[in-house]
C-alpha cells in the first residue's frame, strides 16, 4: 500500500490544498503503537500479517493478548514522559515546583502562596533566580516581587532619603554634608544599615519577608524592617 489515508469507499483523503493525507501511524507510546512494536518482534509466518488500510484483522486473539502487555508499556511510557518534564523548570508542575524552590532557595524562602497556580509560581521562581543582590534596587525588587507592593527604603547616608546637609550654625558639620551631626536625620559615615517599610500585600508571613531582605541585602548590613498588614 502507498500509506495514504482512504475513506470507506477507498477514496484517498485530501487536505484543503488538494494534497493527499498520509497515515503517520499510531501516536508514539500509545497502546496500539506498542502492539505494533511487539507484533513486529514475532517470527514471520507464525501469525497473520497486520492489516493494511481497510483490511480486517486476521488475528484478534493475538492482538488482545499483545494489548495486555502493551497497556503496561504504555503506562510506563506516560510516566517516563511526565518524569522527563520535571527535569526542567519551564515544564515541571505541581509538587515538583515546590520541591525545586525548597531545594534551591531553602526552607520558607520562596514558598507557594495560597491558591497560586503553577505558571504564576514559576514566574516568581524565575524572577528570584535572576534577581541581583547586594544593592538597594535588588532589595526593592525582591520585596516587590514577594508582596506585589512597593516598599519604602530609607538609607541614612542617602541625601535623596534624608535631605539634611548641615545647619546654619555649623554649615561645615560633617564636611559640609551633615554626616555625624547631632539632631540631623542624616546619620553617620559608617553606614551599614537601612530602614524599609513594607506592606505585606499577598504575603502575610512576616518571617518570609525578613528572610528575603536578609538574603538580598549585602553581608554585614543591618535592615530595620517595619511590616504593615
Amino acid at each position: 500500500m502507498d500509506g495514504k489515508l482512504r475513506d470507506t469507499h477507498n477514496v484517498v483523503l485530501q487536505s484543503t490544498d488538494g494534497k493527499p493525507l498520509f497515515d503517520t501511524g499510531f501516536p508514539l507510546g500509545s497502546i496500539d503503537n506498542f502492539v505494533n512494536r511487539l507484533r513486529g518482534l514475532l517470527p514471520s509466518g507464525w501469525f497473520p500479517a497486520p492489516p493494511k488500510d481497510l483490511e480486517e484483522e486476521q488475528a484478534p486473539i493475538l492482538v488482545a493478548l499483545l494489548k495486555s502487555f502493551a497497556s503496561i508499556f504504555s503506562a510506563l511510557w506516560s510516566l517516563m514522559e511526565e518524569a522527563k518534564k520535571q527535569l526542567r523548570l519551564k515544564t515541571m508542575v505541581g509538587a515538583f515546583l515546590d520541591i525545586f524552590a525548597l531545594d534551591f532557595f531553602g526552607e520558607d524562602h520562596l514558598p507557594r502562596q495560597a491558591q497560586e497556580k503553577d505558571d504564576d509560581y514559576r514566574i516568581r521562581i524565575i524572577k528570584t533566580l535572576r534577581n541581583k543582590n547586594n544593592t538597594r534596587l535588588a532589595v526593592f525588587n525582591a520585596v516587590q516581587s514577594m508582596t506585589q507592593t512597593n516598599p519604602i527604603i530609607i538609607e541614612p547616608t542617602n541625601a535623596e532619603d534624608c535631605h539634611a546637609f548641615g545647619t546654619l550654625a555649623a554649615p561645615e558639620c560633617g564636611g559640609g554634608y551633615g554626616y555625624g551631626c547631632n539632631g540631623l536625620r542624616y546619620g553617620h559615615l559608617d553606614g551599614g544599615q537601612f530602614f524599609i517599610e513594607v506592606v505585606s500585600g499577598q504575603n502575610t508571613n512576616h518571617h518570609v519577608i525578613y528572610d528575603i531582605i536578609e538574603r538580598t541585602s549585602a553581608a554585614g548590613v543591618i535592615g530595620w524592617v517595619r511590616v504593615e498588614n
